[in-house]
């Protein structure tokens, strides 16, 4: 009976000992307004959604793409071609981009005047975010110092706390380190009150880091799904991608340290009980006993590995509204939202899909 009262205590525990998530209830209330959004075109792995000051720019792979928006629908041109996958893309005020290149590091320019920002070793091939200030300077995010960025699930397995965030000097090539011990920082935007938020995606939160104080301090905690890139609000707060749901089922195997060893010393990473970026209808996936499918059917409520979700804060980090796809949609994997010229847009990375959310206006903002 003591063994039991112990597990039943870990299954509904709301600490760190235990296995339970929060509902997506309240704001977070599910609906279909991201699967039903309009879909604009489509580009594989689509990522990095960024609005410089007179485009809106995205990535897939190597490539960074200039997206031309028309009442006909959109169409992606190459414009820079790097020698590794782009992990992060920032815009200045200037125009001005910031570029983080797996294993190669941050490239700083236009295309066709790249140049190369160096960065101390371990952090060069984990540039997940970045946003830059009023003045120019730059801060970003280093999800990792021991994996590279196409390595988060491997990150998250082995309880990742090695992330850091920097200041760098675009010009001078100057840095200094504003925090470290993240927990893989995935976003990054200026709030109204100058302070910097960062989306801390393994510990389900958003931190804001402040210059008078010693240490990063949550404004929004206890996320139902992982964080990921930060965007501003014209009109104040921010919009934030989260680009998997949390599920007792992870949780349980994040808590399992040696069947999570085990896991993932004998099985492929693919196969892997954790968060995904898109659904997949293999028959061979791993599930939560036998909620996920009915009668060869995915309802929409099951407690699938991939979600669609994104979100729109007010300045204090509260969440205002959110957009959904659930387990049945496709729309998945949302790792970056922005607004451009009066609409809001989100990169569906699970479908390689470009989204303009439904329901959102605004009168246009500066993005970092």
């Amino acid at each position: 009976m003591a063994g039991l009262g112990t597990f039943v205590r870990r299954l509904f525990s709301a600490d760190d000992a235990g296995i339970s998530v929060p509902a997506m209830d309240g704001v977070f209330k599910p609906d279909n307004r991201l699967e039903e959004a309009e879909r604009l075109l489509s580009l594989p792995a689509i990522d990095n959604l960024v609005a410089s000051p007179a485009r809106l720019l995205c990535s897939s792979g190597n490539t960074l793409f200039r997206i031309d928006l028309g009442r006909a629908g959109a169409s992606a041109v190459a414009i820079a071609e790097f020698a590794a996958p782009i992990s992060f893309v920032a815009s200045a005020p200037d125009g001005r981009l910031a570029v983080g290149i797996e294993g190669e590091g941050l490239q700083i320019g236009q295309p066709g005047t790249w140049r190369r920002i160096g960065l101390p070793g371990g952090v060069a091939s984990c540039l997940t975010a970045g946003v830059f200030t009023v003045d120019g300077s730059l801060y970003l995010c280093v999800g990792s110092r021991k994996h590279p960025a196409r390595d988060w699930k491997r990150d998250l397995m082995e309880g990742g706390s090695s992330g850091v965030v920097l200041a760098i000097d675009p010009d001078s090539g100057s840095q200094r380190e504003l925090a470290a011990g993240l927990a893989f920082p995935n976003g990054a935007v200026m709030l109204g009150n100058g302070r910097l938020a960062i989306s801390e995606s393994w510990r389900h939160r958003i931190v804001a880091l402040d210059p008078k104080l010693p240490h990063p301090v949550a404004i929004l905690e206890n996320l139902p799904a992982y964080p990921s890139r930060l965007s501003p609000a014209s009109d104040g707060g921010f919009w934030m991608a989260l680009f998997a749901p949390r599920r007792q089922l992870l949780e349980l195997v994040l808590r399992e340290d040696d069947y999570r060893r085990e896991m993932m010393a004998t099985i492929d990473p693919g196969e892997w009980i954790g968060p995904e970026l898109a659904g997949s209808a293999r028959p061979d996936q791993p599930l939560s006993q036998g909620s996920v499918r009915q009668m060869g059917v995915l309802k929409p409520w099951a407690p699938s590995r991939s979600y669609g979700l994104v979100a729109r804060c007010d300045d204090s980090g509260r969440p205002s509204e959110s957009w959904h796809s659930r387990a049945d949609g496709s729309m998945h994997g949302v790792t970056s939202v922005c607004e451009h010229g009066g609409s809001v847009y989100a990169a569906s990375r699970g479908s390689g899909t470009l989204l303009r959310l439904p329901g959102t206006t605004s009168g246009g903002a500066r993005h970092g």
